[in-house]
């Protein structure tokens, strides 16, 4: 996926396999989640009343929203409530992100949390995602971004910033495969870039140096709408979902 940056919030975008844009980031391998029954029920949680007014201004058309205001209330409702996201304000937990999955992911394995901070760093949203989180932004997040937010990771995406998804690549694109399946691994995947031509493997090696489309088209000197045809083409060529999965393709 295209990793073109909200100046404001520093959220991706991505280009799927059709090319066009989506802000997400789809993560794979050991960190794959299995995918989040989609449900119109939204439940969220933040003890600050005007960022828990935001947030429902932005989602009234998503879906059902139901509100709660402190840990307590949280897990009482998610013992008895049926929903499929849940937004949750780091604040609430002393902005001790680690407690978080065990309090959340472990015992409530079929919702997607998002996770939203007032000061985000890659350092918490790595150890967040790494341990079943699903999603993770600012919580000053625009209405739009968090619209797109709540869609993507209750189809079983991951939302996550820029940096943090080059710091995802790179831990899992250094997972070392099981003893003996090395070799196998690299043929498949000398296979699946031998389908290139020329210039979709230098496109793709920009991929997965994380340019974005625009980037792209500007090193190589073509429109950034022949640079998303190119996509299309490496994508089902190489049996790849996005950019993310390109990259990691590219730099195992």
């Amino acid at each position: 996926m295209q990793l073109s940056i909200n100046p404001n919030t520093d959220e991706i975008s991505g280009i799927g396999s059709d090319g066009n844009e989506n802000r997400n980031a789809d993560v794979s391998g050991d960190l794959q989640q299995k995918v989040i029954p989609i449900t119109n029920k939204i439940l969220l949680c933040s003890s600050d009343e005007g960022i828990a007014k935001r947030w429902q201004e932005s989602l009234s058309e998503v879906g059902e929203l139901t509100a709660v205001s402190s840990r307590e209330m949280l897990i009482s409702k998610l013992n008895t409530y049926q929903t499929g996201v849940v937004l949750v304000d780091l604040e609430l937990f002393n902005k001790d992100y680690r407690e978080i999955p065990q309090s959340l992911c472990q015992r409530f394995t079929d919702v997607a949390f998002i996770i939203l901070s007032a000061t985000p760093n890659d350092v918490e949203g790595l150890y967040l995602i790494s341990h079943g989180v699903k999603g993770y932004c600012n919580r000053y997040i625009s209405k739009a971004l968090l619209v797109k937010a709540v869609e993507l990771v209750r189809m079983g995406e991951v939302w996550v910033g820029r940096s943090l998804l080059f710091k995802l690549m790179s831990r899992l694109s250094s997972v070392s495969p099981p003893k003996g399946e090395d070799q196998a691994r690299e043929s498949d995947i000398e296979s699946k870039l031998s389908k290139l031509t020329d210039r979709e493997r230098e496109i793709a090696q920009l991929v997965g140096s994380g340019d974005s489309n625009k980037v792209i088209a500007k090193k190589l000197d073509i429109t950034e709408r022949t640079v998303k045809a190119h996509l299309s083409s490496i994508f089902r060529k190489t049996s790849t979902k996005d950019r993310l999965q390109l990259g990691l393709l590219i730099n195992s």
